[in-house]
C-alpha cells in the first residue's frame, strides 16, 4: 500500500525531548517503511529541514540534518509544482483545509496514496480517495 506521511510524525521521531514518543515513533515508523511504500513531498523536506534545525533542543547539527535529508530522499519524492498549487487551492476550498495542509494532501492525492499519516488532519476523515488515520491516537 502507498502511504504518506506528515512532517510531524517525522519530527516526532527526532525529539528527544519526549523520549517514549519518540521511540513510539521509531518503531511505528521502521513498521511502516517494512511494510508499504512510502511517499513525502518536497515540502515535507523543507518544514522538516527547518523544524530540525531551529525547533528541536537541541537543534541537529548540519551533518545530521545531511544525513537526515539524504535518508528522507530515497522515498518518493512529490515535487511542488504549478499544477499542484491551483489543485491544492480548489482542494482548501473544498475541504476546509489551510493552505498547507491542503499542499501535503493534494501531494498525497497525486501520488496515489490510500492512507495520509497525520494528526493535522482530523484521524478518520476521508479527503478525496485518502484516508487519514493519526497513528498517536489509541
Amino acid at each position: 500500500m502507498r502511504v504518506f506521511i506528515d512532517t510531524n510524525l517525522w519530527a516526532y521521531r527526532l525529539d528527544q525531548r519526549e523520549p517514549a514518543k519518540s521511540e513510539r515513533m521509531h518503531q511505528w515508523l521502521a513498521n511502516i517503511v517494512a511494510d508499504h511504500e512510502v511517499v513525502i513531498s518536497t515540502q515535507v523536506l523543507i518544514e522538516l529541514r527547518s523544524v530540525v534545525s531551529r525547533k528541536l533542543q537541541p537543534p541537529l547539527t548540519d551533518q545530521q540534518i545531511t544525513a537526515l535529508l539524504e535518508a528522507l530522499v530515497g522515498f518518493e519524492v512529490v515535487s511542488t509544482d504549478a499544477n499542484l498549487i491551483l489543485d491544492a487551492h480548489q482542494l482548501a476550498i473544498r475541504e476546509q483545509l489551510s493552505w498547507f495542509d491542503a499542499l501535503i494532501a493534494e501531494a498525497a492525492i497525486r501520488s496515489r496514496c490510500s492512507v495520509l499519516y497525520s494528526e493535522a488532519f482530523g484521524h478518520g476523515r476521508r479527503i478525496a480517495s485518502l484516508d487519514v488515520v493519526n497513528p498517536l491516537r489509541g
